[in-house]
């Protein structure tokens, strides 16, 4: 039987060689997978989204010199693209301020950018610089997305809860 088997294939390995294939068929058909984003890049895509949707909103409001819109469409914006509640965004500075509250360094950041935020409003400019002013924080909300692209089951409780313990920690 096993002999019976060997020949059968002997004979359709060689039967094969020499009727040949397709003409048409001059490559190897190759199944083309498109590779899966790690949950960084994701995030950063996701990111990018919010920052053209910026883009457009200043657009506008420079077209029409209104700027005031710029806060609305900011949060327009983060619901939208993030699926983020009101001033979600501002929770997670928070979050990322108290958690380093050692770091001088960090906290001079903060400082500066109340001061300029302050500076703005007097003036009465801060919608023009608004955009600017919370992009300021992107990489702290990007590491907030990928947290929730690595855990896709967790809750937002669940998700602030190891937002914070990655900068408690500082990893």
């Amino acid at each position: 039987m096993r002999l019976l088997i060997l020949l059968i294939m002997v004979m359709l390995c060689v039967s094969v060689l020499f009727i040949g294939c397709n003409q048409r068929m001059e490559q190897p058909i190759r199944e083309i997978v498109k590779p899966s984003e790690n949950s960084l890049e994701k995030a950063k895509a996701a990111m990018e989204r919010v920052n053209e949707r910026r883009a457009e909103a200043y657009q506008k409001a420079e077209k029409t010199g209104d700027f005031s819109t710029v806060f609305t469409a900011s949060e327009d914006i983060f619901r939208e693209e993030l699926n983020f509640r009101k001033g979600f965004w501002v929770d997670l500075v928070d979050i990322y301020r108290q958690e380093n509250l050692e770091n001088a360094e960090i906290l001079e950041g903060f400082e500066n950018l109340q001061d300029a935020f302050a500076e703005k409003l007097k003036n009465g400019t801060l919608g023009m610089f608004y955009f600017e002013y919370i992009s300021s924080f992107d990489e702290i909300i990007i590491e907030y997305l990928r947290l929730s692209f690595d855990f896709p089951e967790k809750s937002e409780k669940e998700l602030l809860t190891l937002f914070r313990l990655r900068y408690s920690e500082n990893l």
